[in-house]
């Protein structure tokens, strides 16, 4: 059996989503038979899921908001390591 979809599902979905919780808790507060898989697949379709979130993506942002300094300056430099 699958679970509808209506408005308020859908708005609860993205707003514990956008607060962090995890599928498999946003599928538990839910209830009513919605899964795991189920939240992933509306975030995915609602345009939830992607980097927006990620360390990565936030750092890119930031170099995007800094004209003049190269991605290379913001690299950390390898340690070296004693052999």
């Amino acid at each position: 059996m699958t679970a509808s979809w209506d408005k308020q599902r859908m708005e609860v979905l993205t707003r514990l989503w956008l607060a962090g919780e995890t599928a498999r808790m946003i599928a538990e507060k839910l209830g009513g038979g919605v899964t795991r898989n189920a939240v992933i697949g509306k975030a995915h379709r609602l345009g939830l899921t992607g980097k927006q979130g990620s360390k990565n993506a936030a750092l890119k942002r930031a170099r995007a908001f800094r004209p003049g300094v190269s991605d290379r300056q913001l690299q950390r430099r390898p340690k070296n390591r004693a052999r």
